[in-house]
């Protein structure tokens, strides 16, 4: 790229996916080819028409108004060669870049009744809102919590890579349904394991690592087993864990926000308003 991206990820601590906010002016981008999967989020109101050239084939790409709001997407698959001429109307351009790791969306694969083969669809300029909302909560995590977002951000990753499994795959991958939820030891192992860590940077991987199972396995049975999904259950234990450490007189709202592994004061309060319909000074008094 010629300039560098205006956020990343990359020094957050992410380890199933990448993600890059550029800015971009008028270019040409020679051929290249990327080692992961790339789901690109284009941004902005204004036109934009460049030439796509894959394979040896060209196709002119347009971009209006009306096309970011539909929130289209595209997706390059790893290792596929590709390159770019702007038209020399456009200015700049401006999109969300999600890297993807092949390796990673092949363990996710394991979860489906077709796990043997997963190749990609090159797709361009396709509304996709799921996944258009997907980039832009990531990025909204990435700017408010930094490298306290990671848990999120592979909860996340694990729900795009499905979501590209199931539609986006030359060949369609059908996911089993485990209508039990966890087994009662394992969800009680999970919830241990939580609380325990509380106060760390903890990631959805080091859980089911604990588990030994996938990552796309364990979010699916801690919903059907709880009702809701690991990170939110993260967020209610760490404000029940915060509500007991605001009883305290001699604690500051920074450090229990610290300790219980908020990003920051704003952060906390934030996460503790949206449970409890207060924020940390309010409940202090009450």
């Amino acid at each position: 790229m010629p300039n560098s991206p205006m956020l990343t990820s990359y020094q957050a601590g992410w380890s199933s996916i990448l993600l890059e906010h550029y800015r971009l002016p008028l270019m040409d981008l020679p051929e290249v080819s990327n080692l992961q999967h790339v789901v690109v989020i284009p941004l902005g109101h204004q036109a934009v028409d460049f030439e796509f050239v894959a394979e040896g084939r060209s196709q002119t790409v347009s971009y209006r108004e009306k096309d970011y709001t539909s929130g289209c997407i595209e997706i390059y698959p790893a290792e596929l060669p590709i390159s770019f001429h702007s038209h020399p109307t456009v200015k700049a351009m401006e999109a969300i870049n999600c890297y993807i790791e092949p390796t990673f969306v092949a363990q996710i694969a394991h979860e489906s009744v077709n796990p043997d083969r997963v190749e990609l669809l090159l797709t361009l300029k396709k509304a996709d809102l799921l996944i258009h909302q997907l980039g832009l909560a990531l990025r909204s995590s990435l700017e408010a919590d930094g490298a306290r977002s990671r848990f999120y951000a592979d909860s996340m990753a694990t729900a795009l890579s499905a979501h590209l499994l199931l539609y986006y795959s030359t060949r369609k991958h059908h996911f089993r349904e485990h209508e039990d939820g966890l087994p009662k030891q394992k969800l009680r192992q999970a919830i241990e394991y939580i609380q325990a860590h509380l106060g760390e940077n903890l990631s959805l991987s080091d859980i089911a690592t604990e588990l030994g199972m996938s990552q796309y396995y364990f979010c699916h049975l801690f919903k059907r087993s709880t009702g809701i999904s690991p990170h939110q259950f993260l967020i209610h234990q760490r404000v029940e864990q915060a509500k007991q450490l605001l009883r305290q007189p001699e604690r500051t709202i920074t450090s229990v926000a610290m300790d219980c592994g908020f990003a920051n004061q704003s952060h906390f309060a934030k996460c503790f308003r949206r449970c409890t319909g207060m924020n940390p000074n309010q409940f202090r008094k009450s």
